[in-house]
């Protein structure tokens, strides 16, 4: 697989795990709040999602980083020329 393909596949893996973890933090926020479930799910059950995907979406941070690095610090160096 290139690179390209990687990147795009990592992208929308990130994307979607994102989503969830917005997803969740509604629904915490709502269950904190209101006391009821959200969509069925109660407080501890939207914390243990959470747990899961908090930890998936830094190591897919880590992982587009490592991917991007090179560009990163192509953008740092324009970003900081003077």
């Amino acid at each position: 697989m290139n690179i390209v393909k990687a990147r795009a596949i990592l992208s929308t893996v990130l994307l979607v795990v994102f989503l969830g973890v917005l997803f969740v933090t509604v629904g915490v926020l709502y269950t904190t709040k209101t006391g009821h479930p959200f969509l069925g799910m109660d407080k501890n059950q939207l914390f243990n999602i959470r747990n899961v995907l908090g930890p998936l979406m830094n190591a897919l941070i880590i992982i587009h980083l490592g991917l991007n690095w090179g560009m990163y610090k192509s953008e740092l160096k324009v970003l900081f020329r003077k």
